[in-house]
C-alpha cells in the first residue's frame, strides 16, 4: 500500500471532510456552490447543515469573501457552519470569521491510522451484532423533517457509482443501537457518524463499529483511515491506533440557530 506523509494525511483529513459537501450538494433540495476558492452547501432550515469548507482565500480578500458567503444566511435567518482545517487559507482564517460574528464551537484532533495492518479485533459484546448495511442506521424515529432528510439523503448518496459510502450498524435483537459511516474520498477512508445510544455505551460497541469500518477500508486497499475526534470518542480511536495529524475547527455564525 502507498505510504502517505503526515502532511498528506493532514490534507486528506480536510479534503475527505470537504467531499461530504460535494455529496450533499447533489441532493435535489440542496444548493451547492464550488466557487473555485471555497465549497458551500445551503439547505435552509433542513438537513444537511448549511456548511462552508475548503476555503482558499487570498489574505487581501478573505474578509470580503466571508461577508459575501454569509449574506444569504442573513437574508434567510439561518445558521452558517464553517470547517477550518490544515489546508484552509489564509492561515488566520479564524480571525476573519470571528470578525464577522462566527464563534468556534470546537477544536477537534484530525486523526489517521495506517491500514497496512489492522489493530487487534476488539470483538463485539455478547448479545450484539455488527453488520454492514445498504442504508444508514435508524437510531431514532424519523419524526422531524431534518431526520427524514438525513435518512433520505444518505440513502440516495449510497446508490451512486462508484459507491462512496458504506454503513455499519450495531444491533441487539431487532433494535438498532449504534452506527457508523465510511466515506471513500481523497484517496483515504473517512470514518463519520460513530454513535451508540446512551443506554448502550461503554460496552465496546463504538470500537467494534470503527473496527468494522477499518476492515472494509483495508479490503478496498486504501492506505489510511482518517477522522475528526470528539472528546467522547478520542480514547476509543487512540486504542485502535489512530494518531493526531492535524487540527480541525468548527465555526458557527453565532446569532442564529438552524432548527433541529
Amino acid at each position: 500500500m502507498i505510504q502517505l506523509s503526515d502532511q498528506d494525511l493532514a490534507a486528506a483529513v480536510e479534503l475527505n471532510q470537504a467531499h461530504w459537501l460535494r455529496l450533499e450538494g447533489q441532493l435535489p433540495w440542496v444548493k451547492f456552490n464550488d466557487d473555485g476558492d471555497v465549497l458551500r452547501v445551503f439547505a435552509g432550515d433542513t438537513w444537511p447543515r448549511n456548511r462552508v469548507a475548503l476555503a482558499r482565500f487570498l489574505p487581501a480578500t478573505a474578509h470580503q469573501r466571508i461577508g459575501e458567503i454569509l449574506a444569504p444566511h442573513l437574508e434567510h435567518k439561518v445558521a452558517c457552519n464553517w470547517v477550518v482545517g490544515p489546508i484552509s487559507e489564509p492561515p488566520d482564517l479564524g480571525r476573519h470569521l470571528r470578525a464577522h460574528g462566527f464563534h468556534c464551537m470546537i477544536h477537534c484532533p484530525g486523526m489517521s491510522r495506517d491500514l497496512g495492518t489492522l489493530p487487534a479485533d476488539p470483538g463485539c459484546p455478547a448479545g450484539f451484532k455488527i453488520r454492514p448495511a445498504d442504508q444508514p442506521a435508524r437510531l431514532r424515529p424519523l419524526t422531524t423533517e431534518r431526520r427524514r432528510r438525513n435518512y433520505e439523503g444518505l440513502t440516495s448518496v449510497v446508490r451512486q457509482s462508484p459507491r462512496p459510502l458504506w454503513f455499519f450498524i450495531a444491533s441487539q435483537a431487532n433494535r438498532q443501537v449504534g452506527g457508523a459511516v465510511l466515506l471513500i474520498a481523497a484517496g483515504v477512508a473517512g470514518i463519520y457518524g460513530v454513535e451508540v445510544l446512551k443506554d448502550f455505551r461503554r460496552r465496546g460497541l463504538g470500537a467494534a463499529l470503527v473496527f468494522a469500518a477499518l476492515r472494509k477500508a483495508r479490503q478496498l486497499r486504501l492506505p489510511a483511515a482518517v477522522l475528526s475526534a470528539s472528546g467522547l470518542g478520542l480514547n476509543v480511536y487512540q486504542r485502535l491506533g489512530f494518531r493526531e495529524v492535524c487540527r480541525l475547527s468548527f465555526w458557527r455564525f453565532g446569532k442564529m440557530r438552524q432548527r433541529t
